[in-house]
């Protein structure tokens, strides 16, 4: 990725800007009084708006919130030669046009360099102009910070793989999955497919930020996902019980999540869930980015044991 401005290998942090920072808060940056559509397609028909600029509002709708580098990752994925300076220079363009919205995020701890984008309605129209399917709805770009910071962190994982994942067969964002015994669905963040020979293994990747209530929150989507494993039904699109990830801020925060899911005696029938965050995932090496956490004895005293797995089939 010759255009970022920042390699994965050279992002050296000890805390993920996708984590959760005291007293953090959404800070809307973009146009206080909105253009006409009238002179939004103006724009459009005199060139003003152009190919690229459909590309990326095609990538927002599709990851939903994200960074210039994540847009820019995306469009080289599709074989578009772009830096991401000149991305953000079309980001911004398109902000000032209110074709798509600017937010920044500041907390106790300071103002965050990260801009993280979204489109607009006008972006909706202008994409389906062009065939696009969008679904995009005025409350999508409302949506509270944790929310928001958890699609960042699976943006993070989903673009990381579908650029150094050989074997990745498909992906999807936001797959139903459906809940047997209640009749009810649960929406994954991410759903990954690879293959490798005659071997197939879906992950299904749920990230978790630290905000205030976060552990009932946590919970209750377990208990969901529980009873998905329970009652699990072989299908040609899903013939085994999928691997679940959980996507943490650092081994700390994995370590309180684990201990969640053993103090309420939370399992997943046919699978053991395993556990990654932001920044080992940008390990260069995918299949050991991955732990799990164990209690063993040691005398007296029981302590935490945490093992880095070699999850092989991902190449």
């Amino acid at each position: 990725m010759d255009g970022l401005l920042t390699q994965d290998n050279e992002i050296s942090v000890s805390k993920s800007p996708f984590a959760a920072y005291r007293n953090e808060r959404m800070v809307y940056d973009g146009r206080l009084t909105e253009i006409p559509i009238h002179h939004i397609m103006m724009r459009v028909k005199r060139g003003h708006v152009y190919g690229v600029d459909f590309v990326i509002m095609e990538a927002l709708s599709e990851l939903e919130f994200a960074t210039s580098r994540m847009v820019t990752q995306y469009l080289r994925l599709k074989n578009i030669d772009i830096s991401q300076i000149k991305v953000q220079n079309r980001l911004k363009f398109m902000n000032k046009l209110n074709i798509i919205t600017r937010f920044k995020f500041e907390s106790d701890e300071g103002k965050s360099m990260v801009r993280v984008y979204c489109i607009e309605r006008a972006a909706k129209y202008l994409l389906q102009s062009r065939n696009y399917e969008c679904h995009w709805k005025p409350t999508d770009n409302t949506r509270p910070i944790d929310t928001v910071k958890e699609i960042l962190a699976r943006n993070q994982v989903l673009l990381t793989y579908r650029t150094k994942l050989k074997n990745l067969e498909s992906y999807k964002v936001n797959p139903s999955l459906r809940l047997i015994k209640s009749g009810k669905h649960i929406n994954c963040f991410l759903r990954i497919d690879v293959k490798a020979g005659k071997e197939k293994e879906t992950i299904l990747f749920e990230p978790v930020r630290s905000f205030d209530g976060y552990k009932d929150k946590f919970l209750k989507r377990m208990k969901q996902y529980q009873e998905f494993y329970e009652y699990f039904r072989p299908s040609e699109d899903m013939p085994t019980p999928p691997q679940l990830v959980i996507l943490g801020e650092d081994d700390k925060h994995l370590f309180e999540l684990f201990k969640i899911l053993y103090k309420n005696n939370i399992q997943f029938k046919g699978t053991n869930v395993i556990y990654t965050t932001d920044l080992r995932v940008l390990s260069n090496e995918l299949n050991k980015s991955f732990v799990r956490f164990s209690f063993v004895e040691e005398g007296e005293s029981v302590k935490a044991k945490i093992t880095v797995l070699n999850y092989t089939i991902l190449q």
